[in-house]
């Protein structure tokens, strides 16, 4: 009876012993953890997909820190140490270290999110500001441009609009800077000028004049000038969009050139 007893426990303790060695995740990590994952694939295989793939992932990027650290001198993803660790308790840590990456990766898009929207509710306010400026603009003042012509100069041609102005408000006009754009009988860009048109203009008053930019044509060059320059005025279609207007009591309204969407291309001509 008794050396039954001891082939029973010797039995028993064997049984234990073998269901040990089969558990994967009781095996103990050495210095080349991936490696013996490779070595072990059957015993790992007895884990669930979702724990041999978190495994995988956190083995992998502690390496990756590892080389970083010994690459850089930095290590970019600071985890627990492997080595010495048994597979259950290193997917421990990974289910740990999963979270917390996770948790990171929402808040960072998170911080995203809201940044787009702090950045895209700008834009309308700026845009809608913009619109509201344009408006009160186009409600002041009308700017037409009746013709152009090429005058011949000492040493040159230089290119001028003549302009009827008609003052809206009630307030006095002392200046008025906006963009010239000229197209074609199919509406493609010919060209685009900065204007000045420095001009008293009184509340209720029509003016004509001549008083805006002019600009040098340079035979040498094929800027818009010489594009517009060179155009039959029969031939094209001219159009002044005001982008600032200065009251003679003092008001200015201003608005950027990039939010008229008139999708001006290039540098602006002087």
């Amino acid at each position: 009876m008794k050396r039954l007893n001891v082939i029973l426990g010797v039995s028993l303790g064997l049984c234990i012993a073998l269901s040990a060695c089969g558990n994967p995740k009781n095996i103990v990590f050495g210095p080349e953890p991936l490696k013996q994952i490779g070595e072990q694939g059957d015993r790992i295989k007895k884990l669930s997909k979702e724990d041999r793939e978190l495994l995988v992932e956190y083995l992998m990027t502690a390496e990756v820190g590892e080389i970083a650290h010994e690459t850089f001198g930095t290590q970019l993803t600071p985890m627990r140490p492997v080595t010495g660790k048994t597979v259950g308790e290193v997917l421990d840590d990974a289910r740990e270290w999963k979270a917390a990456k996770t948790a990171a990766e929402e808040a960072a898009e998170a911080a995203r999110l809201k940044r787009e929207a702090e950045e895209k509710a700008l834009r309308e306010k700026a845009i809608a500001e913009a619109k509201a400026i344009s408006d009160r603009m186009a409600a002041s003042v009308v700017v037409a441009i009746v013709n152009k012509k090429v005058h011949s100069q000492r040493f040159g041609e230089l290119l001028m609009f003549d302009y009827a102005i008609q003052n809206k408000s009630d307030k006095g006009i002392r200046q008025i800077k906006g963009v010239v754009r000229c197209t074609d009988a199919t509406g493609d860009e010919i060209g685009w000028l900065k204007d000045d048109i420095d001009t008293d203009i009184a509340p209720g008053q029509t003016v004509k004049t001549d008083t805006g930019s002019g600009w040098e044509v340079n035979q040498f060059r094929n800027s818009s000038i010489e594009k517009i320059a060179a155009r039959d005025s029969s031939d094209m279609k001219v159009t002044f969009y005001p982008t600032s207007i200065a009251f003679d009591d003092g008001e200015v309204l201003k608005v950027e050139i990039d939010s008229l969407g008139l999708n001006l291309g290039g540098l602006v001509e002087f």
